[in-house]
């Protein structure tokens, strides 16, 4: 509405000067003297410029503009990609510098820092959360924006503003995008003698890759991936051509010695003396149902089982690779408790073995400690527990996201009546200052 306003101010301007009195011929040269002297003296017309204040105000009213700054949720993105080189400047750099004089003059702000855990700052005035936003990091391996919308939503149900390089989430009312397209590559995975690279850019890339005291070059094709195989079973590598981001020019993989805690038993002695185990406390065997979902690594053992019966069906699993189990006759255990999962089922649809995330169900020890399949079914449970990656390692944050077209959220009106009672006023002052004489009476 705001390109209303000058048209409605030169109208009013017009329609004025249509109106007023018309110019009287002088009646000698001593008054046109006179009034030659002063005709280019210009003088204040109080009554014209509240018409066109009052004209102004009717049409800002009709924008019906906020009265003052509202509560905002900031929420700021904290992966590894913001802390991609723009210049000089970083990514967050360039979020800060954008959100700062918003966040400083909004009365009541939630800050949240959108990683792979959020975290929240405030409720507070915004310009107490200026040092929080000035000392954020962006290193994490993903930034989960909605699970840090809903939390500053929780905190202050007020609008939300995103900042990140990320397109923009759904139902955010602001959102401020940063970043340009940039060349990177990085490491994004790691196995036992393996390493696999992305690139960012929109062309090929070759990557020279340092491992072991020696380099190694690999073309990566655009926004795309390469493996570079045939390694040490553990190594450690370094990008020496990296390109706007840091985080992800290193990596390393390795094995650890895993402490089990097991019961007495010597198959279970034998099985975790095979394996390379230690005693110790990050994986629990136990004999029983479970009842609860396990804390940490568990691995149960039924108490007994129903009458075997065949292996009909597999679900497909990291669990079970190389692992035949069909055909196998297994006894059913006890059905466990909670969301565990059928890994194998037996005639009309029975659960032999069960897992949930950080846990695996078997059926009695006595029942499978000499089958070939319980070995390698353990190694695969205890595979991802002895592993140790180093790194960033994380593929979206490699290709750098590219960042949306930024928006900021519209303020609450309010402002309209306020503006249109001030114009009513005026023009109330105008009528009682410039009301018409009576005229006065013929004798």
């Amino acid at each position: 509405m705001l390109w209303l306003l000058l048209p409605v101010l030169l109208l009013v301007y017009l329609l004025y000067r249509a109106r007023r009195p018309k110019a009287r011929p002088w009646a000698g040269v001593w008054l046109w003297q006179k009034g030659r002297e002063s005709r280019f003296r210009p003088r204040l017309d109080l009554r014209l410029l509240l018409l066109l204040l009052a004209a102004a105000l009717m049409v800002l009213a009709l924008e019906d503009p906020p009265l003052g700054p509202s509560p905002m949720v900031y929420v700021v993105d904290a992966s590894a990609s913001m802390a991609a080189r723009e210049g000089a400047k970083t990514r967050l750099d360039l979020a800060k510098e954008r959100l700062l004089p918003l966040l400083e003059r909004t009365p009541e702000a939630v800050l949240v820092r959108a990683g792979e855990q959020p975290k929240a700052f405030g409720p507070a005035p915004g310009i107490a959360l200026r040092g929080r936003l000035l000392e954020l990091e962006a290193k994490d391996r993903e930034a989960r924006l909605e699970e840090a919308i809903a939390l500053g939503r929780r905190l202050l149900k007020a609008p939300v503003v995103v900042a990140s390089d990320a397109p923009p989430p759904p139902g955010v009312e602001g959102y401020i995008g940063v970043g340009t397209p940039q060349e990177n590559l990085g490491m994004v995975a790691v196995a036992p003698g393996f390493l696999a690279l992305g690139n960012s850019a929109t062309r090929p890339l070759t990557a020279r890759v340092e491992v072991e005291g020696g380099v190694r070059e690999v073309p990566v094709p655009p926004r795309g991936f390469a493996r570079l195989e045939n390694l040490p079973p553990t190594f450690a590598a370094r990008l020496l051509n990296g390109g706007a981001l840091d985080l992800d020019d290193q990596a390393a993989f390795g094995l650890k010695r895993l402490g089990v805690a097991y019961p007495k038993a010597p198959a279970l002695e034998r099985l975790f003396l095979l394996l390379g185990t230690a005693p110790g406390n990050e994986v629990r065997v136990g004999i029983g149902v479970p009842e609860n979902l396990p804390d940490r690594p568990t691995l149960y053992l039924a108490p007994q089982g129903g009458s075997p019966v065949r292996v009909l069906a597999t679900t497909p699993h990291p669990l079970l690779e190389g692992v035949a189990l069909l055909g196998e006759r297994l006894p059913p255990p006890p059905p466990p408790k909670g969301p565990w999962r059928p890994l194998a089922e037996g005639e009309g649809g029975v659960g032999l073995i069960f897992l949930v995330e950080k846990g695996l169900y078997l059926p009695p020890l006595e029942s499978i400690q000499n089958r070939p399949f319980f070995p390698l079914l353990v190694y695969n449970f205890l595979k991802p527990y002895r592993e140790v990656h180093s790194g960033l390692l994380s593929p979206g944050e490699t290709l750098l996201p590219t960042p949306g077209e930024s928006f900021l959220p519209k303020g609450k009106g309010g402002g309209g009546r306020f503006l249109a009672l001030l114009a009513a006023l005026v023009l109330l002052l105008e009528a009682l200052l410039f009301r018409p004489r009576p005229k006065a009476q013929e004798a």
